[in-house]
């Protein structure tokens, strides 16, 4: 009895409502939704990994390449980018160098690998690339990696392509597991993986008195992306919990400190 009420209790939350949906035809590929960066003090990199090769020889495979699709920050398609697989290696792909004429200064972007092996799609599963993003920031001679977070879009035979993500019946909360601590500028990206607008509302708590010190409102179409700019000052401590109707809307945070910056999923 108490597991059918507690059933119960979580129906609203969990009825249709998984964190991703899964592509009605098999076999088709599937990326996260990343975020790229280009200003004078940004730059961002992918780590393209030839996937299929860890199933099978590239022998058996008539096509070896990865097409990338980039987004501004509304989710209007920019241009899209083959990139030839080397195989059974990753390489580093400077994505600065195609986003050069962009008059954007950020946005998102997917990558979709040409081949599924049979293997996987016999599976009922599918080539998903959620590989690794990284950042330089201000001319740093390091550079900053966050990985993949979910399964996002996924591009159709017709080349189409379809959200994967989630719009959740009721409201929710996604409570940034991250104590933001000062003196730093934090940056807050949230994507919109699903296929409907999204009206988000990002609120800053004080972590000692759990009073509000900011809300910050954005409207995001499907693909698209905002960035809140938080700045914590000496010795201040806050938290974040955003609002909106996605399931998952974990952000990606950036946290600036001088010359320091480091990249984590919230």
């Amino acid at each position: 009895m108490p597991n059918f009420i507690a059933r119960a209790r979580r129906s609203p939350w969990t009825f249709k409502q998984p964190l991703t949906k899964i592509p009605e035809l098999m076999g088709v590929p599937v990326s996260d939704l990343f975020v790229w960066r280009n200003t004078d003090i940004w730059q961002t990199f992918f780590e393209l990994t030839d996937i299929s090769g860890l199933f099978v020889d590239h022998e058996e495979m008539s096509e070896r390449y990865a097409t990338f699709f980039f987004f501004d920050n509304e989710g209007e398609i920019l241009f899209e980018k083959r990139i030839d697989l080397i195989c059974n290696q990753r390489q580093t792909i400077d994505l600065s160098v195609f986003l050069l004429d962009s008059k954007c200064t950020f946005g998102t972007f997917c990558v979709f690998h040409s081949y599924t092996p049979k293997v996987v799609s016999d599976l009922g599963s599918f080539i998903t690339e959620r590989g690794y993003v990284s950042y330089r920031h201000n001319g740093s001679p390091l550079r900053a990696y966050v990985h993949g977070n979910m399964d996002a879009i996924s591009l159709w035979l017709d080349k189409s392509m379809k959200m994967l993500g989630v719009k959740s019946f009721l409201p929710r909360e996604f409570r940034v597991q991250h104590e933001l601590l000062g003196p730093a500028l934090y940056e807050i990206g949230v994507v919109n993986s699903s296929s409907k607008v999204q009206h988000l509302s990002c609120q800053i708590l004080s972590s000692q008195s759990g009073k509000i010190l900011d809300i910050y409102k954005a409207v995001m179409l499907p693909r698209g992306v905002h960035i809140f700019q938080v700045k914590i000052e000496q010795s201040a401590a806050a938290r974040i919990i955003i609002k909106s109707h996605l399931v998952m809307a974990r952000p990606l945070v950036f946290r600036i400190n001088n010359h320091k910056m480091d990249v984590f999923h919230g």
